[in-house]
Protein backbone atom coordinates (compact mmCIF):
# COMPACT_ATOMS: atom_id res chain seq x y z
CA UNK A 1 0.00 0.00 0.00
CA UNK A 2 1.31 3.41 -0.88
CA UNK A 3 2.17 5.61 2.09
CA UNK A 4 3.01 9.13 2.07
CA UNK A 5 3.19 12.13 -0.51
CA UNK A 6 4.29 10.93 -3.52
CA UNK A 7 4.09 13.34 -5.81
CA UNK A 8 5.45 17.12 -4.76
CA UNK A 9 3.84 20.62 -5.68
CA UNK A 10 5.66 24.07 -5.85
CA UNK A 11 4.80 26.96 -7.70
CA UNK A 12 6.89 29.89 -8.64
CA UNK A 13 7.31 32.60 -10.69
CA UNK A 14 3.79 31.39 -12.26
CA UNK A 15 5.07 27.66 -13.19
CA UNK A 16 4.14 24.82 -11.18
CA UNK A 17 6.82 22.18 -10.66
CA UNK A 18 5.45 18.24 -10.05
CA UNK A 19 7.89 16.21 -8.66
CA UNK A 20 7.27 12.50 -8.89
CA UNK A 21 8.58 12.30 -5.12
CA UNK A 22 9.87 8.02 -4.97
CA UNK A 23 13.73 8.71 -5.70
CA UNK A 24 14.68 5.45 -3.60
CA UNK A 25 12.68 3.64 -6.15
CA UNK A 26 13.49 5.82 -9.54
CA UNK A 27 9.78 6.96 -9.08
CA UNK A 28 8.50 3.63 -10.39
CA UNK A 29 4.97 3.95 -10.79
CA UNK A 30 2.35 2.56 -7.88
CA UNK A 31 -1.39 3.49 -7.90
CA UNK A 32 -0.60 6.23 -5.25
CA UNK A 33 1.28 7.83 -7.83
CA UNK A 34 -0.91 7.51 -10.92
CA UNK A 35 -3.68 8.84 -8.19
CA UNK A 36 -1.44 11.94 -6.94
CA UNK A 37 -0.53 12.88 -10.04
CA UNK A 38 -4.27 13.33 -11.33
CA UNK A 39 -4.85 15.06 -8.35
CA UNK A 40 -1.93 17.42 -8.12
CA UNK A 41 -2.12 18.20 -11.97
CA UNK A 42 -5.83 18.89 -11.66
CA UNK A 43 -4.44 21.40 -8.92
CA UNK A 44 -2.33 23.25 -11.18
CA UNK A 45 -4.74 23.28 -14.06
CA UNK A 46 -6.99 25.36 -11.96
CA UNK A 47 -4.62 27.26 -10.10
CA UNK A 48 -5.13 30.88 -11.70
CA UNK A 49 -1.44 31.69 -10.36
CA UNK A 50 -0.05 28.92 -12.25
CA UNK A 51 0.95 29.17 -16.10
CA UNK A 52 2.74 26.48 -17.34
CA UNK A 53 3.21 22.85 -15.75
CA UNK A 54 6.77 21.52 -15.53
CA UNK A 55 6.95 17.23 -14.65
CA UNK A 56 9.94 15.84 -13.59
CA UNK A 57 11.09 13.10 -11.35
CA UNK A 58 13.28 13.12 -7.68
CA UNK A 59 16.68 11.83 -7.57
CA UNK A 60 18.51 10.53 -10.74
CA UNK A 61 15.59 9.09 -12.59
CA UNK A 62 12.09 10.66 -14.09
CA UNK A 63 10.69 7.57 -13.66
CA UNK A 64 11.75 3.30 -13.90
CA UNK A 65 8.12 2.74 -15.26
CA UNK A 66 5.55 0.46 -13.19
CA UNK A 67 7.04 -0.63 -9.92
CA UNK A 68 8.61 -4.27 -10.83
CA UNK A 69 6.34 -6.13 -7.54
CA UNK A 70 3.02 -5.57 -9.95
CA UNK A 71 5.08 -7.03 -12.59
CA UNK A 72 6.51 -9.68 -10.74
CA UNK A 73 3.10 -10.78 -9.14
CA UNK A 74 1.79 -10.80 -12.29
CA UNK A 75 4.46 -13.06 -13.79
CA UNK A 76 4.00 -15.34 -10.89
CA UNK A 77 -0.03 -16.19 -12.21
CA UNK A 78 -1.47 -13.15 -9.95
CA UNK A 79 -5.16 -12.02 -11.22
CA UNK A 80 -4.65 -8.19 -12.74
CA UNK A 81 -6.58 -6.09 -10.73
CA UNK A 82 -9.28 -3.97 -11.92
CA UNK A 83 -8.32 -0.20 -12.08
CA UNK A 84 -9.84 2.11 -9.23
CA UNK A 85 -12.67 3.92 -11.07
CA UNK A 86 -12.81 6.72 -12.40
CA UNK A 87 -13.96 10.08 -10.73
CA UNK A 88 -16.45 11.01 -13.42
CA UNK A 89 -15.88 14.67 -12.57
CA UNK A 90 -12.10 14.77 -13.26
CA UNK A 91 -11.75 15.29 -16.80
CA UNK A 92 -14.57 18.05 -16.95
CA UNK A 93 -12.42 19.50 -13.58
CA UNK A 94 -9.22 20.03 -15.75
CA UNK A 95 -10.69 21.39 -18.87
CA UNK A 96 -10.16 25.38 -19.26
CA UNK A 97 -13.48 25.39 -21.89
CA UNK A 98 -11.17 27.18 -24.44
CA UNK A 99 -10.40 26.12 -27.69
CA UNK A 100 -11.95 23.27 -29.75
CA UNK A 101 -14.00 20.36 -27.48
CA UNK A 102 -11.56 17.59 -27.13
CA UNK A 103 -14.86 15.29 -26.55
CA UNK A 104 -13.95 11.65 -26.91
CA UNK A 105 -10.56 11.92 -26.88
CA UNK A 106 -7.95 11.85 -24.23
CA UNK A 107 -10.22 10.28 -21.56
CA UNK A 108 -7.53 7.95 -19.76
CA UNK A 109 -6.57 9.15 -16.39
CA UNK A 110 -4.95 6.08 -15.29
CA UNK A 111 -2.99 5.71 -18.51
CA UNK A 112 -2.52 10.21 -18.38
CA UNK A 113 -3.96 11.34 -21.36
CA UNK A 114 -5.53 13.53 -19.99
CA UNK A 115 -2.77 15.86 -19.68
CA UNK A 116 -3.70 16.63 -23.23
CA UNK A 117 -7.11 18.34 -21.83
CA UNK A 118 -5.26 20.76 -19.38
CA UNK A 119 -5.29 24.23 -21.06
CA UNK A 120 -1.72 24.78 -19.86
CA UNK A 121 1.33 24.11 -21.10
CA UNK A 122 2.75 20.67 -19.10
CA UNK A 123 6.92 20.36 -20.20
CA UNK A 124 8.23 16.90 -19.62
CA UNK A 125 11.67 17.73 -17.82
CA UNK A 126 13.37 13.89 -18.45
CA UNK A 127 16.31 14.39 -15.49
CA UNK A 128 17.27 10.81 -16.12
CA UNK A 129 16.28 7.36 -17.06
CA UNK A 130 12.76 7.03 -18.30
CA UNK A 131 11.22 3.21 -19.11
CA UNK A 132 8.14 1.60 -19.83
CA UNK A 133 4.58 3.25 -19.07
CA UNK A 134 6.31 5.98 -17.50
CA UNK A 135 7.44 7.05 -21.08
CA UNK A 136 3.88 7.06 -22.24
CA UNK A 137 3.64 9.70 -19.49
CA UNK A 138 6.66 11.75 -20.97
CA UNK A 139 4.68 11.79 -24.31
CA UNK A 140 1.87 13.06 -22.94
CA UNK A 141 2.91 16.47 -22.22
CA UNK A 142 3.32 18.91 -24.81
CA UNK A 143 7.00 19.56 -24.70
CA UNK A 144 9.89 17.43 -23.57
CA UNK A 145 13.39 18.30 -22.59
CA UNK A 146 16.14 15.54 -21.86
CA UNK A 147 18.84 15.73 -19.12
CA UNK A 148 22.33 14.64 -20.93
CA UNK A 149 21.79 11.45 -18.71
CA UNK A 150 18.49 10.58 -20.17
CA UNK A 151 17.90 7.28 -21.06
CA UNK A 152 14.89 6.32 -23.06
CA UNK A 153 13.72 2.81 -23.42
CA UNK A 154 10.13 1.43 -23.82
CA UNK A 155 11.18 -2.35 -22.26
CA UNK A 156 7.75 -3.95 -23.15
CA UNK A 157 9.00 -5.95 -25.95
CA UNK A 158 11.60 -6.94 -23.65
CA UNK A 159 9.20 -8.08 -20.75
CA UNK A 160 6.71 -10.67 -23.09
CA UNK A 161 4.44 -7.52 -23.52
CA UNK A 162 3.25 -5.24 -26.71
CA UNK A 163 2.74 -1.35 -27.54
CA UNK A 164 0.74 -0.98 -24.39
CA UNK A 165 -1.50 2.02 -22.81
CA UNK A 166 -1.33 3.53 -26.72
CA UNK A 167 2.57 4.23 -26.88
CA UNK A 168 2.17 3.40 -30.73
CA UNK A 169 -0.14 6.37 -30.99
CA UNK A 170 2.33 8.50 -29.38
CA UNK A 171 5.20 7.61 -30.95
CA UNK A 172 4.13 7.58 -34.36
CA UNK A 173 3.16 11.10 -34.34
CA UNK A 174 6.34 12.34 -33.04
CA UNK A 175 8.45 10.25 -35.03
CA UNK A 176 6.70 8.04 -37.75
CA UNK A 177 6.29 4.66 -38.31
CA UNK A 178 8.99 3.52 -38.90
CA UNK A 179 11.28 5.07 -36.24
CA UNK A 180 8.50 4.00 -33.74
CA UNK A 181 8.64 0.12 -34.80
CA UNK A 182 12.73 0.20 -34.01
CA UNK A 183 12.01 1.09 -30.81
CA UNK A 184 9.32 -0.46 -29.84
CA UNK A 185 10.64 -3.61 -31.38
CA UNK A 186 13.77 -3.61 -30.08
CA UNK A 187 13.37 -1.63 -26.68
CA UNK A 188 16.63 -0.55 -27.05
CA UNK A 189 18.13 2.43 -25.22
CA UNK A 190 18.20 5.71 -26.65
CA UNK A 191 20.26 8.93 -25.36
CA UNK A 192 18.80 12.13 -24.96
CA UNK A 193 21.09 13.49 -27.99
CA UNK A 194 19.84 10.64 -30.01
CA UNK A 195 15.90 11.16 -28.98
CA UNK A 196 16.28 14.62 -29.91
CA UNK A 197 17.20 13.51 -33.31
CA UNK A 198 14.31 11.08 -33.81
CA UNK A 199 11.96 13.79 -32.30
CA UNK A 200 11.29 12.19 -29.19
CA UNK A 201 12.33 15.33 -26.98
CA UNK A 202 12.84 19.36 -28.13
CA UNK A 203 16.21 19.58 -26.91
CA UNK A 204 18.93 18.56 -24.42
CA UNK A 205 20.39 20.27 -21.75
CA UNK A 206 23.70 19.73 -19.54
CA UNK A 207 22.56 17.40 -16.19
CA UNK A 208 24.48 20.23 -14.32
CA UNK A 209 22.05 22.93 -15.42
CA UNK A 210 18.92 21.21 -16.72
CA UNK A 211 16.34 22.66 -14.28
CA UNK A 212 17.68 26.08 -14.70
CA UNK A 213 17.14 25.53 -18.58
CA UNK A 214 13.93 24.17 -18.09
CA UNK A 215 12.68 26.65 -16.07
CA UNK A 216 14.30 29.13 -18.59
CA UNK A 217 11.92 28.04 -21.15
CA UNK A 218 9.35 28.02 -19.11
CA UNK A 219 9.38 31.72 -17.94
CA UNK A 220 9.31 32.58 -21.71
CA UNK A 221 5.73 31.30 -21.46
CA UNK A 222 4.81 32.22 -18.16
CA UNK A 223 5.55 36.05 -18.67
CA UNK A 224 5.25 36.79 -22.10
CA UNK A 225 2.65 34.70 -23.73
CA UNK A 226 -1.02 35.10 -23.25
CA UNK A 227 -2.16 32.04 -21.26
CA UNK A 228 -5.69 32.30 -23.01
CA UNK A 229 -3.35 31.87 -26.45
CA UNK A 230 -2.15 29.28 -25.24
CA UNK A 231 -4.84 27.46 -24.21
CA UNK A 232 -6.34 27.44 -27.47
CA UNK A 233 -3.22 26.70 -29.52
CA UNK A 234 -2.86 23.51 -27.35
CA UNK A 235 -5.96 22.25 -27.88
CA UNK A 236 -6.15 23.38 -31.37
CA UNK A 237 -2.86 21.13 -32.06
CA UNK A 238 -4.34 17.91 -30.09
CA UNK A 239 -7.61 18.03 -31.84
CA UNK A 240 -6.06 18.68 -35.12
CA UNK A 241 -4.12 15.14 -35.24
CA UNK A 242 -7.88 13.56 -35.60
CA UNK A 243 -9.09 16.07 -37.66
CA UNK A 244 -8.60 17.14 -42.00
CA UNK A 245 -7.30 20.27 -42.96
CA UNK A 246 -10.79 21.57 -43.62
CA UNK A 247 -12.11 20.87 -40.79
CA UNK A 248 -8.49 22.42 -38.83
CA UNK A 249 -9.06 25.52 -40.92
CA UNK A 250 -12.41 26.08 -39.75
CA UNK A 251 -11.50 25.52 -35.94
CA UNK A 252 -9.35 28.29 -36.71
CA UNK A 253 -11.28 30.55 -38.56
CA UNK A 254 -13.63 30.14 -35.26
CA UNK A 255 -11.06 30.89 -32.66
CA UNK A 256 -9.66 33.75 -34.28
CA UNK A 257 -12.50 35.50 -34.09
CA UNK A 258 -13.19 34.83 -30.63
CA UNK A 259 -9.49 36.22 -30.30
CA UNK A 260 -10.27 39.58 -31.66
CA UNK A 261 -12.72 40.36 -29.05
CA UNK A 262 -10.75 38.75 -25.95
CA UNK A 263 -8.31 41.21 -23.52
CA UNK A 264 -5.97 39.37 -24.73
CA UNK A 265 -5.60 40.65 -27.68
CA UNK A 266 -6.46 44.34 -26.59
CA UNK A 267 -3.23 43.85 -24.43
CA UNK A 268 -1.01 41.70 -27.03
CA UNK A 269 -1.25 44.77 -29.18
CA UNK A 270 -0.64 47.46 -26.66
CA UNK A 271 2.43 46.11 -25.06
CA UNK A 272 3.86 45.62 -28.71
CA UNK A 273 3.10 49.40 -29.94
CA UNK A 274 4.05 50.97 -26.27
CA UNK A 275 6.74 48.66 -25.93
CA UNK A 276 6.58 47.09 -22.94
CA UNK A 277 6.24 43.82 -21.08
CA UNK A 278 2.96 42.27 -21.50
CA UNK A 279 0.76 41.78 -18.75
CA UNK A 280 -2.18 39.43 -20.05
CA UNK A 281 -4.75 38.36 -17.55
CA UNK A 282 -4.64 35.11 -16.00
CA UNK A 283 -6.92 32.52 -17.09
CA UNK A 284 -10.08 32.34 -14.77
CA UNK A 285 -10.74 29.59 -12.82
CA UNK A 286 -14.35 27.92 -13.53
CA UNK A 287 -17.29 28.65 -11.18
Amino acid sequence: MEEGIVVLYDVKDRIATVTLNRPEQMNAITPGIRSQLAETMARAANDPQVRVIILTGAGRAFSAGIDMNYLKSRSAGAARQAPKADDPNFLPSIASGLGPDLEDQFTEIQRFSYMMRIGKPVIAAINGPVVGISCVLALSADIRFASDKMIFSTAMSQRGLIAEHAIQWLMTRQMGPARTLDLLLSSRRVSGEEAKYLGLVNDVFPHESFMSEVRKYASVLAQNVSPRSMAVIKAQVWKSMFQSYKEALAVSDHEVGLSFDSPDFKEGIAHFVEKRAANFPDLKPKA
